[in-house]
């Protein structure tokens, strides 16, 4: 999980990483209820516990920010790649 959100904020600005080792840190594990790891925490509302795809992640990501819209196209883009890219049907 770390990973995957240190990958979101290299790929922009608009995203923030900061992981923190819940033993080294037990006030921030206190304040963020955490009872097991890995515990994400998105803007201070969402919460995922455990891992996730990169895919679930994303979408939480995009919720907590408010930006569901951008699902849709994440959705496209993901279907696309699976199938090789844009694919055309041409009827008769």
């Amino acid at each position: 999980m770390a990973r995957l959100a240190h990958l979101m904020a290299l790929e922009t600005p608009r995203v923030q990483a900061d992981v923190v080792e819940a033993q080294e840190f037990p006030h921030l594990a206190r304040q963020y209820s955490v009872q097991s790891v890995p515990k994400t925490i998105i803007n201070n509302v969402v919460e995922v516990v455990g891992a996730v795809p990169e895919a679930a992640l994303l979408q939480r990501v995009l919720t907590a920010a408010g930006r569901d819209d951008l699902l849709t196209e994440f959705v496209d883009a993901q279907a696309q790649e699976r199938l090789g890219g844009p694919t055309t049907v041409v009827g008769r």
